[in-house]
């Protein structure tokens, strides 16, 4: 498979996923704050084969977020901002993001991975 048709997959994987996040999951996602003094985090969790992990961060405008995810066959979207990346930066607005995490393609086994958030 070539690297713009296997891209094209992880979106319509990832899509598909998203889909399926209504009301309620976007209530369920952890919010990601930063220790007293810093600026950065890293969250380790597992994504599950027919799921997927929420998270959500709060920033002000005109901010520099690095969003980047470690682990095999595991991605993540920012709703509104980016889909199926492993890693992303971005200037932000002054609002919340909601960071889903799930399996690129899916397996039968939970994934483990390590989210590194960081907003200066």
């Amino acid at each position: 498979m070539t690297t713009p048709r296997l891209f094209a997959v992880a979106g319509l994987t990832v899509s598909c996923l998203l889909i399926g996040v209504g009301p309620a999951q976007a209530q369920s996602c952890q919010p990601i704050q930063f220790e007293r003094g810093t600026y950065s985090g890293t969250i380790s969790g597992t994504a599950p084969p027919e799921d997927v992990v929420c998270y959500e961060v709060s920033t002000g405008a005109a901010q520099r977020a690095d969003v980047s995810v470690k682990g095999r066959n595991v991605i993540f979207s920012i709703i509104g901002v980016v889909d199926a990346q492993d890693r992303y930066s971005f200037t932000t607005e002054k609002k919340t993001y909601r960071i889903l995490v799930g399996q690129l393609m899916r397996s039968v086994t939970d994934e483990p991975f390590s989210l590194t958030v960081s907003v200066r």
